[in-house]
């Protein structure tokens, strides 16, 4: 895989290399430092070449197809395609599916610390955030917390698995709590499974196989953008087994559901058909950055603690030992001139923390540990 310098970097014009002054190394979004494979820039090429940016909407079908050949191969879940929908991304499909099996006011479970955004998709339709911590000695599900969070008007559980930003992949003790407590308050599960290809360690087992209880109440969607970053491209694919919030979504006006590209819909064919090597090759990278990152860690800074994910390409690292504890991501970007996300967008427990991308070259990675421990002195 070909290394990208730091003037190639530098002159991509995304949310990652643009948000901070040039003089910042950013790690706070996620990203990869990788091009993308050749056989997805080779189709989007075409197009271009072709002056071929007119309506088709034909490879639909095909998308869905592969995504569910892509799901059996990998994880051994056959989806019907019959039940797939196609939206612009996984946070679109998340809001649209709230929209549709929840009322403003209703609940909506959400398993903290969590992916950021999944705040304003539960309040910015006028439901209700429930959180539910996770246990902070290894980020587990505590049955009795989430038990106790539910009331006579939660609806639902936005769930992440694998889990961002902790990297873990809840085992089947957990689900199984899930799954219980679904059935009997007959919540639906809408799971947002988009890291289940970056796994370092153990297995991704979709929701839908691990526990029958989960069966007719479920919602799960993924997307080509994290694993073969394209996530500019936005298409997203999402499997309802849950008649009534399809039913919903189908009851709406045609367009109301937005529609990809047809570059982003050729795209994520060509991932899902074509590019396992170089999937295969930059997921053995990440697993290489993850391990070097623990042992520079361990060895210049072990007051800095942290889990080592079991997926994904995040660190969360927890400060609350150091002497940047107030703000980890602040200092960082005052005094290292590293760009992390800070621990508080993830949930207002969790200010000890900043979450850093290891999805990026070994030059660039270094780059990021010698700031940070300027930063930590």
């Amino acid at each position: 895989m070909q290394e990208l310098s730091y003037e190639k970097a530098r002159s991509r014009q995304s949310y990652k290399w643009k948000l901070y002054d040039p003089d910042v190394m950013p790690s706070h979004v996620a990203d990869m430092d990788f091009d993308p494979p050749e056989a997805v820039l080779d189709v989007i090429r075409g197009f271009l070449d072709r002056g071929d940016l007119g309506y088709n909407f034909f490879r639909i079908p095909d998308v869905f197809q592969a995504f569910s050949d892509w799901q059996d191969r990998h994880h051994g879940w056959r989806p019907d395609t019959d039940r797939m929908r196609s939206f612009t991304s996984v946070l679109h499909a998340v809001e649209m599916s709230l929209m549709a099996c929840t009322d403003p006011g209703d609940g909506v479970v959400l398993f903290t610390p969590s992916y950021h955004p999944f705040f304003d998709s539960i309040t910015g339709g006028g439901r209700r955030c429930v959180e539910v911590q996770l246990e902070r000695e290894g980020w587990r599900i505590n049955a009795e917390r989430l038990e106790a969070a539910i009331d006579s008007t939660t609806r639902a559980i936005l769930f992440c698995q694998p889990h961002n930003p902790t990297g873990r992949i809840f085992d089947e003790d957990e689900l199984a709590i899930v799954a219980d407590v679904a059935q009997r308050h007959d919540l639906v599960v809408i799971s947002d499974e988009i890291w289940g290809d970056f796994i370092h360690e153990g297995a991704h087992r979709p929701l839908t196989l691990s526990d029958d209880r989960f069966a007719g109440r479920l919602v799960t969607m993924s997307s080509a953008s994290k694993s073969f970053n394209v996530a500019g491209l936005h298409c997203c694919v999402a499997h309802f087994d849950h008649a009534p919030t399809l039913d919903y979504l189908d009851g709406l006006p045609p367009r109301a559901r937005g529609m990809s590209t047809p570059m982003s819909f050729a795209a994520a064919l060509a991932a899902w058909t074509e590019c396992q090597d170089w999937l295969d090759g930059v997921a053995a990278e990440i697993t290489d950055r993850r391990n070097h990152l623990a042992a520079r860690l361990a060895s210049e800074a072990p007051q800095v603690r942290w889990d080592l994910p079991e997926a994904t390409y995040l660190a969360w690292l927890d400060f609350s030992d150091t002497s940047i504890a107030d703000d980890p991501a602040g200092h960082a970007l005052e005094r290292g001139r590293l760009g992390m996300d800070p621990g508080l967008v993830f949930g207002a427990q969790y200010g000890t923390f900043a979450r850093m991308n290891l999805a990026t070259t070994q030059e660039f990675l270094d780059d990021a540990i010698d700031r940070l421990l300027r930063t930590l002195g």
